[in-house]
């Protein structure tokens, strides 16, 4: 059978019964879930969105130490559990193992599976706003606010930042939506998921801590006052304490082994810190700021004028004092969001990172990040009734007319200032040093020759600084992208007559010694032999990162194999005839180099300590 239209032109048009149907359903479908459909539409775009901005972007300082360690270890215990600076993240160390197996220094890899999990941190909001209010056109403005937000987009373009915040932003909405389910259904099933979402929060981010108070507060503020939150949800708190205790006791227990770098910031250092990072960080950036950027190579952290600062506290001011004057419990969301952002951002920066970096810390967006949930939440509890609320409201509120429109333009607003907060940090982006550097190291050791030996010099610092230690050698940063002989041999490499070395635009070259050379003073240039025995005076005093690299000379009349002792070690080295130089690591405290029984017609001459450089 089929269905006949007859349109005022005459003309007759007839559609088939099974598609007319299926048409019919379709519509009725996007009817009921318009809401849903919309909701995905602008989570698609926004990924997008900030896609497009994250391939531009590079790896950074910590990135480069995360895939080192990524590649030299197995996916053990012992690797997803270390405390590196304070930051417990076993969640983030299975990310970057996965992405540093699938391809050491893939960005595309690396990027995408942040920005998949900020995909799916989208999606628990629009979970969390449907579960608190109900699948209403009203929350695409919370979730737009999310979405949009320039606080998100810096954690994605920095993958060491963004392994941390994407767990919590995950973490947060779904826990709040599950936690939301039990208080409507009282079924211990949906506690349970409640706390497995904490769980996977810490996983992630020690700030996940905070979760279980975010959800008391919730429970008290919006179901029934402090005694009955407290009383009437045992089972849910008892879950969420045994796995704050559980995961306490596995970081005490990690801690203890790892360097100390917690310390508490003076007076000012603190006071410095909670105005940069509450004032002028968040008080700008929750309206779509900061505007202006403190910006260098692929980073950039908030830096928005002091008339702008004050305008936007202004602004909260007037916010603040308005919702609460017209919805009831308002002034008490607001002071949960300002109360998770002093606990789970402010606390565990002033005492990890304060004393190190001072007020200046406070800049940094990575830090607020894990908020933006919240925030979200927070818009959408100051202005929206909850299902079946009774009295949602202190008094009568404006012409529905006024209202909307008064709140179409502030979100037109907050979207039109996170644009141009986001275009502005976007323009910052572009690492193409350091990705042509990787790029050029890794084509170099796919051509380089069974048994090359490459001795280690520090990465150049516009690449990575020398603070990160031995994950500034080019054995543990460019080693990443080795076979595993070839990275053996990066990382403790033999003597040898023709050694390489990485020079700085990540080309391997043969290998000098930048160092003060001696030479013997007898008539003909050779280190006295004394009983077959011939011992080289070393200075090997100064301390380089990447140990002290000897040259020495030395002239054969045949090819021949000598021993050359430092300390009690001792390196076989085969000789060719004519002159050459040798190239061997140091020992740590040798102060000679000492060669027993010397064939005969082997000179050994000058000899230089020192670091390796390509040589001219």
């Amino acid at each position: 059978m089929s269905r006949t239209a007859e349109p005022r032109t005459g003309m007759v048009i007839t559609v088939p019964t099974p598609i007319a149907r299926a048409a019919a359903a379709a519509s009725r479908w996007a009817g009921r879930h318009g809401v849903l459909l919309a909701a995905l539409v602008l989570v698609g775009a926004a990924m997008a969105w900030k896609a497009a901005i994250a391939q531009h972007a590079y790896f950074k300082e910590d990135d480069f130490e995360f895939v080192a360690r990524a590649v030299e270890n197995d996916l053990s215990f012992d690797y997803l559990t270390r405390v590196h600076f304070g930051q417990f993240m076993p969640g983030g160390f299975l990310l970057a193992w996965l992405s540093a197996r699938l391809e050491p220094f893939g960005w595309g890899y690396a990027a995408g599976m942040v920005l998949a999990l900020h995909a799916c941190a989208a999606l628990a909001v629009l979970r969390m706003l449907r579960v608190v209010f109900g699948a209403r056109p009203a929350i695409l403005a919370p979730l737009l606010v999310f979405l949009v937000a320039p606080v998100t987009v810096p954690v994605l373009v920095w993958w060491a930042a963004g392994l941390n915040t994407v767990f919590l932003q995950i973490a947060l909405p779904m826990a709040v939506a599950s936690h939301w389910h039990h208080l409507r259904t009282g079924r211990l099933r949906h506690a349970v998921a409640a706390a497995l979402w904490v769980l996977f929060g810490l996983l992630g981010f020690v700030k996940g801590f905070a979760l279980p108070l975010v959800l008391f507060a919730l429970t008290a503020i919006y179901h029934g006052g402090l005694r009955r939150a407290l009383r009437g949800h045992l089972a849910a708190w008892s879950m969420q304490l045994v796995v704050l205790a559980g995961f306490g006791a596995l970081y005490v227990h990690r801690s203890s082994s790892a360097p100390g770098t917690g310390a508490p910031p003076i007076f000012d250092q603190a006071a410095g810190f909670l105005w940069e990072l509450l004032g002028r960080t968040f008080a700008t950036t929750v309206l779509g700021g900061p505007w202006r950027w403190f910006a260098g190579n692929d980073w950039g952290v908030a830096s928005p004028p002091l008339p702008v600062v004050i305008a936007s506290l202004v602004t909260l001011a007037a916010m603040v004092a308005v919702t609460t004057y017209y919805r009831r419990r308002a002034g008490l969301a607001w002071a949960l969001l300002l109360g998770y952002v002093l606990v789970a951002d402010a606390l565990p920066v002033l005492w990890g990172r304060v004393h190190l970096l001072g007020s200046f810390a406070g800049t940094d967006t990575r830090y607020v990040a894990d908020a933006v949930p919240l925030v979200a939440l927070v818009a959408g509890l100051v202005l929206l009734p909850l299902p079946g609320e009774a009295e949602p409201y202190r008094r009568a509120l404006p012409a529905r007319e006024r209202v909307s429109g008064v709140c179409g333009a502030a979100l037109g607003l907050f979207v039109g200032a996170s644009l141009v907060s986001v275009s502005a940090f976007a323009g910052h982006l572009g690492a193409e040093r350091r990705h042509r550097y990787i790029e050029t190291a890794r084509a170099e050791l796919a051509g380089a020759a069974p048994g090359t030996v490459i001795y280690d010099r520090l990465v150049p610092p516009d690449v990575l600084p020398s603070s990160y230690g031995a994950y500034s050698l080019t054995s543990k940063v460019l080693g990443a992208l080795a076979p595993p002989r070839l990275r053996a041999t990066m990382q403790a490499p033999p003597a040898a007559l023709d050694g390489m070395v990485f020079d700085d635009q990540g080309r391997l070259r043969p290998v000098d010694v930048r160092g003060v050379p001696l030479a013997p003073r007898t008539r003909d240039r050779c280190w006295p032999v004394t009983g077959g025995t011939v011992q080289v005076p070393l200075d090997n005093r100064a301390g380089h990162p990447e140990g002290t690299l000897v040259r020495l000379g030395y002239a054969a009349r045949a090819d021949t194999r000598v021993t050359l002792w430092m300390a009690d070690r001792a390196t076989d080295v085969a000789l060719r005839a004519g002159l050459g130089r040798v190239f061997v690591l140091a020992e740590p405290g040798a102060d000679r180099i000492v060669i027993d029984d010397l064939p005969p017609g082997v000179c050994i001459g000058d000899v230089t300590p020192g670091q390796a450089v390509p040589r001219p």
